[in-house]
């Protein structure tokens, strides 16, 4: 059998719908050897590679606690009075509760522990300017530092290094398998939101053109990859998924986006994966 690994790509509250994606495939058969994730993409990637029953996994990203840990322990105003004026990186929650939380779905769980699959999950250096891909550390801290977008939440510490959000850096990180001998098939899962109408007025003007930006620079890196992983003689399976933008202090049913990432996986499946793996 061909040995695959997954990545699944930064997204704001994407987690449930990757979750969804990874449990159908999981349900098919597929087994990835190994597994990576930036943001979002880390949470769900991270609780895969620990091992938890698929349903335990789904009842974790559906729980409204999952959400709200990232702001608990913040004190209001206080917190960002404080950021505002006193911090090289300021920013409106501490996510320091969610660290608990997730320590208390995985334990004490460290990354190099897991062989099946291996995981790896994309961080950015805020002093360093550099991408960080983490093959070692604890499992808990490293999903959620992979999660702290600029300014949304404040950066933390990891194996030494102050880190924010992965997916800054690395949309979809798969530069550790682009010339793995132990990788034969690359499948890069992002989640995202349709095209919206574009605000003609400040500030979602600005909003709007530095997002555009941002996703020109991830596809265009991406493609890049893609074209790096096919010299090397690997098969490279884009897989985008699309559904509104959830909103994170409202009780927003994620398991519609669950669901949604489940049917994606069975589509990708059917149409490009099982064909691939019977020839």
């Amino acid at each position: 059998m061909p040995r695959i690994a997954i990545a699944l790509g930064a997204s704001f509250l994407g987690y449930a719908t990757h979750a969804g994606f990874m449990a159908r495939l999981h349900e098919l058969g597929v087994r990835p050897c190994k597994i990576a994730g930036a943001s979002a993409g880390a949470i769900a990637a991270g609780l895969y590679a620990s091992g938890l029953p698929q349903e335990r996994i789904k009842a974790e990203v559906l729980r409204l606690r999952l959400r709200l840990s990232f702001v608990y322990g913040t004190t209001p105003l206080l917190h960002q009075l404080r950021s505002l004026w006193w911090s090289r990186h300021p920013s409106f929650f501490n996510p320091r509760s969610a660290v608990a939380h997730l320590r208390g779905v995985v334990g004490d769980t460290r990354i190099e522990d897991l062989k099946a699959p291996g995981l790896t999950v994309a961080l950015t250096s805020i002093d360093s300017h550099r991408a960080i891909l983490a093959e070692r550390g604890a499992l808990a801290l490293a999903m959620v530092a992979s999660c702290c977008v600029p300014v949304l939440f404040a950066p933390l510490e990891f194996e030494g290094a102050l880190c924010f959000d992965g997916g800054v850096a690395n949309q979809v990180p798969v530069d550790q398998w682009l010339a793995s001998d132990d990788v034969d098939i690359i499948i890069a899962h992002r989640v995202g939101s349709p095209p919206q109408a574009r605000s003609r007025c400040f500030p979602g003007n600005i909003a709007g053109l530095s997002g555009d930006a941002h996703e020109t620079n991830s596809r265009q890196m991406l493609h890049y990859r893609q074209t790096l992983a096919e010299k090397a003689g690997k098969r490279f399976l884009l897989v985008d998924t699309e559904h509104a933008r959830p909103a994170m202090l409202l009780r927003t049913d994620l398991s519609g986006y669950y669901e949604i990432g489940a049917a994606r996986a069975q589509e990708f499946y059917d149409t490009q994966l099982r064909p691939l793996l019977d020839a």
